[in-house]
Protein backbone atom coordinates (compact mmCIF):
# COMPACT_ATOMS: atom_id res chain seq x y z
CA UNK A 1 0.00 0.00 0.00
CA UNK A 2 1.45 3.47 -0.90
CA UNK A 3 1.90 5.90 1.51
CA UNK A 4 0.31 9.25 1.18
CA UNK A 5 -0.48 12.31 3.16
CA UNK A 6 -3.86 14.11 2.50
CA UNK A 7 -3.69 17.74 1.15
CA UNK A 8 -5.86 20.37 -0.53
CA UNK A 9 -4.96 22.32 -3.30
CA UNK A 10 -5.95 25.88 -4.18
CA UNK A 11 -7.01 26.51 -7.69
CA UNK A 12 -7.72 29.06 -9.62
CA UNK A 13 -9.95 29.53 -12.78
CA UNK A 14 -9.28 32.11 -15.84
CA UNK A 15 -13.00 33.66 -16.35
CA UNK A 16 -11.59 36.12 -18.26
CA UNK A 17 -9.62 33.94 -20.92
CA UNK A 18 -11.49 32.91 -24.33
CA UNK A 19 -13.33 29.81 -24.09
CA UNK A 20 -11.29 28.87 -26.86
CA UNK A 21 -8.39 28.16 -25.12
CA UNK A 22 -8.45 24.80 -23.63
CA UNK A 23 -9.61 24.56 -19.86
CA UNK A 24 -6.23 23.23 -18.50
CA UNK A 25 -4.92 26.08 -19.85
CA UNK A 26 -7.12 28.61 -18.00
CA UNK A 27 -6.43 26.73 -14.58
CA UNK A 28 -3.69 27.20 -12.05
CA UNK A 29 -2.87 25.10 -8.89
CA UNK A 30 -1.76 28.27 -7.14
CA UNK A 31 -0.37 26.65 -3.95
CA UNK A 32 -0.92 23.19 -1.79
CA UNK A 33 -2.17 23.55 2.34
CA UNK A 34 -2.28 20.49 4.01
CA UNK A 35 -4.96 21.96 6.44
CA UNK A 36 -8.43 21.79 5.19
CA UNK A 37 -10.02 24.42 6.78
CA UNK A 38 -6.59 27.08 6.01
CA UNK A 39 -7.62 26.11 2.22
CA UNK A 40 -10.48 27.15 2.66
CA UNK A 41 -9.84 30.41 4.42
CA UNK A 42 -7.37 30.97 1.48
CA UNK A 43 -10.08 30.26 -1.63
CA UNK A 44 -12.47 32.79 0.09
CA UNK A 45 -9.18 35.31 0.75
CA UNK A 46 -8.74 35.55 -2.70
CA UNK A 47 -12.21 35.08 -4.38
CA UNK A 48 -12.59 38.57 -2.06
CA UNK A 49 -9.32 39.93 -3.73
CA UNK A 50 -9.84 38.96 -7.12
CA UNK A 51 -13.19 37.85 -7.98
CA UNK A 52 -13.87 41.41 -10.12
CA UNK A 53 -10.99 40.34 -12.27
CA UNK A 54 -12.27 37.35 -13.63
CA UNK A 55 -10.48 34.94 -11.61
CA UNK A 56 -12.24 32.13 -9.57
CA UNK A 57 -10.90 30.22 -6.55
CA UNK A 58 -11.64 26.46 -5.56
CA UNK A 59 -9.96 23.69 -3.64
CA UNK A 60 -9.54 20.24 -4.19
CA UNK A 61 -9.05 17.56 -1.66
CA UNK A 62 -5.96 15.58 -3.40
CA UNK A 63 -3.35 13.41 -2.27
CA UNK A 64 0.74 13.81 -1.81
CA UNK A 65 2.49 10.67 -2.10
CA UNK A 66 5.88 10.51 -0.42
CA UNK A 67 8.52 10.73 -2.90
CA UNK A 68 10.25 7.46 -1.61
CA UNK A 69 7.07 5.70 -2.54
CA UNK A 70 6.91 6.66 -6.17
CA UNK A 71 7.37 4.06 -8.77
Amino acid sequence: MTAYEQAYAVLRYDEFQDSSIPIENRMTVTRVLFDEANARAEVQRLNALNGEKGCRYFMQATKVIERSTES
